[in-house]
């Protein structure tokens, strides 16, 4: 007969078999559903259809990798083949919407380029030190000497400086200050519109300067400078003018995409209508192809992913805006970034023709535009961080 110290032995015995087989079964467990898991992805990652668009990030994401010896042994079909997984995954847009909250719960908020603010701001960060500011000034600056042309330099502050209370605590730090102070050393014969104690009052008054998710100013912004330009500029104009707002709902821009929250709401786009537009024409150039148009709003991109483009219908070499009611020619050239698409309207009150510029796309010499189109006045608008970072004002000439 066994003793009790024996018996004692042999439960304990069998408890940790119990309890090592519970272990192991467990371990058999986690190991089939990770195996299951990869297994199935492989599956749905062949299975799925490949969109050639995303649309909260408002991009095309990658094709599939074209094979040869070439690119397998400079390594750009490894590259290539790395980006179209990563792009085509399943439930991508879930993984990259979980990774952006898991960093913003996990304290690293602005870890993707864009602050997670309150009042459901999201907001680009500051631009780096190391930047084309001063440069870019000058290179405007030499120009408009150059071609004796009366020039207006107008450069929206950054949404991170204008609404430094939607920020988190902790940010880095916005330089505008010092930024504009280089843009008044450098602006040679410009006559430059500093628009910051203007939105900085707008901004405690409770007014939106910029939109949630994108990282535009608003209508309501646009006009505020148009006001001040109209104002210090003197601007001529018809008596009576007054506007109309529509208000359209469901847009996000580019800071959403960027920074992937997708939980936050959509907000409005509002559409201000002038009773001193007539006989509105407008013409877009690209290459050697001009198309014409008889609105300043394009309506048809309300429908689409990105719907900033109902401005004038975006980014193109060059637009020209003509108003057959304003005062009578009245031509003002624009040297711009896409901060002009919702500014550009208010001035055609006051410009019977206005002729916008884009250095990305446009690259015959703007001084041969400027002479043989005969303008009278010029202005240069961009937002801060697009002139800070602009590599296309360099070939200016």
């Amino acid at each position: 007969m066994p003793d009790k110290k024996q018996k004692t032995q042999n439960v304990n015995l069998t408890k940790n078999r119990n309890k090592a087989d519970k272990i192991l079964y467990r371990e058999y467990i986690i190991t089939f559903i990770f195996i299951a898991f990869v297994f199935g992805m492989c599956i749905l990652f062949f299975v799925l259809p490949k969109l050639p668009y995303s649309k909260n990030e408002k991009r095309y994401l990658a094709d599939a990798p074209s094979f040869s010896l070439t690119t397998l042994f400079d390594g750009s079909f490894t590259d290539d083949t790395e980006k179209y997984i990563t792009d085509h995954i399943p439930f991508r847009d879930f993984y990259v919407g979980v990774n952006s909250y898991y960093d913003l719960a996990s304290g690293r908020n602005g870890l993707k380029g864009v602050y997670f603010g309150s009042d459901g701001y999201l907001i680009n960060d500051p631009v780096e030190k190391d930047n084309n500011i001063e440069k870019n000034v000058k290179i405007f600056a030499e120009f408009i000497e150059k071609n004796n042309l009366n020039a207006t330099l107008m450069v929206v502050p950054s949404t991170g400086y204008i609404e430094e209370s939607k920020l988190p605590l902790l940010h880095k730090k916005y330089r505008d200050d010092k930024y504009f102070g280089i843009i008044e050393e450098n602006k040679g014969n410009m006559d430059f519109i500093d628009l910051r104690g203007l939105m900085k009052q707008a901004s405690s008054e409770g007014h939106q300067l910029f939109y949630k998710t994108d990282h535009h100013w608003t209508s309501y912004a646009a006009f505020l400078a148009y006001n001040e330009m109209f104002t210090r500029k003197h601007l001529s104009y018809n008596q009576g003018i007054q506007y109309s707002r529509e208000t359209c709902g469901g847009f996000y821009g580019t800071t959403y995409s960027t920074g992937a929250f997708w939980l936050t709401p959509s907000e409005n786009i509002d559409l201000w209508y002038s009773n001193g537009w007539k006989d509105i024409n407008v013409s877009i150039t690209e290459g050697n192809e001009t198309k014409e148009y008889n609105t300043i709003f394009f309506k048809e991109h309300l429908n689409e992913d990105d719907k900033y483009p109902v401005f004038l219908d975006g980014n193109h070499a060059l637009t020209k805006v003509k108003n057959g009611n304003a005062p009578a020619n009245t031509r003002l050239l624009v040297i711009k970034d896409s901060f002009s698409h919702c500014f550009v309207p208010f001035l055609a009150d006051n410009y019977s023709e206005i002729l916008m510029v884009d250095l990305r796309y446009y690259k015959k010499p703007v001084s041969e535009l400027a002479r043989n189109e005969h303008f009278g006045d010029v202005l240069i608008l961009y937002g801060l961080d697009n002139l800070a970072t602009d590599t296309d004002i360099a070939f200016l000439e």
